[in-house]
């Protein structure tokens, strides 16, 4: 039973070992990632970044600032993630504004499917708001009011689902708040 404990132990100590350094390692990602927007004169939407932002194992991030702010007090910037691994790749564009009162983020999904969008959207959870016939693209809605927009494409005799989301949330700086509709 001695050796069983001890190989219990050492394997629960290694493993806490190897979660601490994971999260040593997000906590610096996501670090040098409010540092850039902190350089770019985002300060105060912090909660705001890592809640929607937050860098994880194996994602790429590119940010840029607006050259021309929208107002002196008024800052933008914006940053595109991309994670995954081939064939199976995310890419999310976000845009952070930082008013004197609150945080705006617009928050834009790409995600692409190999095979059709038949076989790669699931009805039971989306339903058709508007077809569109004379577009390549079909929106979707879901219960909780998130939109989809759809489009399916064809290489060959490849074909593939591209879905993308779109979300909006403002965040009240002083009341460290969302604010909803």
């Amino acid at each position: 039973m001695n050796i069983i404990k001890f190989f219990f132990y050492n394997t629960l100590v290694l493993g806490m070992i190897f979660i601490s350094f994971q999260s040593v390692a997000d906590e610096s990602s996501n670090r040098h990632l409010l540092e850039a927007f902190h350089k770019y004169g985002i300060t105060k939407c912090d909660n705001v970044i890592l809640e929607n932002s937050s860098l994880q194992e194996n994602w790429s991030y590119f940010i840029e600032k607006h050259k021309n702010n929208i107002h002196e007090e008024i800052n933008e910037v914006s940053l595109i993630q991309i994670y995954g691994s081939k064939n199976d790749t995310v890419k999310i564009d976000h845009s952070y504004i930082q008013t004197p009162e609150a945080c705006y983020i617009h928050k834009r999904e790409t995600v692409t499917f190999v095979g059709p969008c038949s076989k790669n959207i699931d009805l039971n959870n989306w339903y058709v708001k508007s077809a569109m016939p004379d577009k390549d693209y079909t929106e979707y809605h879901n219960k909780n009011g998130v939109i989809m927009f759809a489009k399916e494409i064809t290489v060959g005799n490849f074909k593939a689902c591209i879905k993308e989301y779109n979300m909006r949330n403002q965040y009240d700086i002083k009341q460290q708040k969302y604010i909803r509709d």
